[in-house]
């Protein structure tokens, strides 16, 4: 089982999308904010999209990381949006009250 895994690939849109992999959690929480911000903010792609579909867990600072990131997105006018998130990021997401502020469908 993989415990972590992040691949980035540019879109033929402009976008930036990132597959995140396995967990997110305090051990993962500070490469995964600074790659969003480092993107938000030097690459400005059009949209950033976060793609969450294989994430077994996620805790508060894997959730601080893409709050990070949306933040530092909407800065600098990248649209923003977790996509594909497993059942148990979707119940953290809601819990939180971000499903709607990362543009989560659901």
């Amino acid at each position: 089982m993989v415990e972590w895994l992040m691949n980035t690939r540019r879109l033929a849109d402009g976008a930036v999308a990132i597959e995140l992999r396995g967990e997110i959690d305090v051990s993962h929480a500070d490469e995964l904010r600074t790659k969003l911000i480092g993107i938000a903010t030097n690459l400005r792609p059009v949209r950033i999209v976060v793609d969450m579909l294989h994430v077994t867990f996620v805790d508060s600072s894997g959730i601080g990381a893409l709050a990070a990131g949306q933040n530092a997105a909407r800065t600098v006018g990248v649209g923003f949006a977790v996509t594909n998130p497993a059942s148990f990021v979707r119940q953290q997401l809601r819990m939180m009250g971000l499903t709607d502020a990362f543009g989560v469908q659901g």
